[in-house]
């Protein structure tokens, strides 16, 4: 049984007033969800339990902003887990591509011509372009699909989208970055 949206916004600001009471029965809540959605989206029990504690103190921060005419509580601390586990996977996949520009190669090879390499710099800094070029919707779904090797159901589970859009959402931007590229190579 579901406590009703005046119940919630109390709970909340009996929260923000620091009473225990209230602590541990949105922990008692929200807790267990929180982690189970951060396994799924980061795959990292120490990531998922650090994901609940960021969310608790972004909760406790933000109850002022709760709304109960926009939204029920779940959904609001559910959406607020979701984005931060979201900004750490992009986190993520920014360290991985400025580890990965960092990387020196170790060992010489024939592509390690200056051309080649001009060229190699030349398509990543196109890259970038075309993926600045894509809506937030098309940019996230691309990123967890590619970057973070999440399926189109994975996608649509973690955006709350259906299927059917994250699976737009990817041929959509694969197409748009496509285009981009090959407009740009004709340049």
């Amino acid at each position: 049984m579901k406590p009703d949206a005046g119940a919630d916004a109390d709970l909340l600001r009996a929260f923000a007033r620091k009473e225990q009471q209230a602590a541990d029965e949105l922990y008692r809540r929200f807790a267990p969800r929180g982690f189970g959605l951060g396994m799924v989206m980061l795959g990292n029990a120490a990531q998922a339990e650090d994901l609940v504690q960021d969310t608790f103190v972004k909760v406790w921060r933000k109850c002022a902003t709760y709304d109960a005419a926009r939204g029920s509580l779940d959904t609001w601390v559910l959406l607020i887990a979701r984005s931060l586990a979201i900004d750490l996977i992009r986190r993520r996949v920014l360290e991985q591509r400025i580890l990965a520009q960092e990387e020196e190669p170790s060992i010489t090879s024939v592509d390690d011509d200056p051309e080649h390499m001009a060229e190699t710099r030349d398509l990543a800094d196109r890259a970038r372009v075309a993926m600045q070029s894509l809506s937030p919707g098309q940019r996230a779904a691309i990123e967890l699909a590619y970057f973070g090797g999440k399926t189109s159901t994975e996608v649509a589970e973690l955006e709350g989208i259906p299927i059917g859009t994250a699976k737009t959402r990817i041929r959509t931007a694969l197409m748009r970055l496509r285009e981009a590229l090959e407009v740009q190579r004709e340049l």
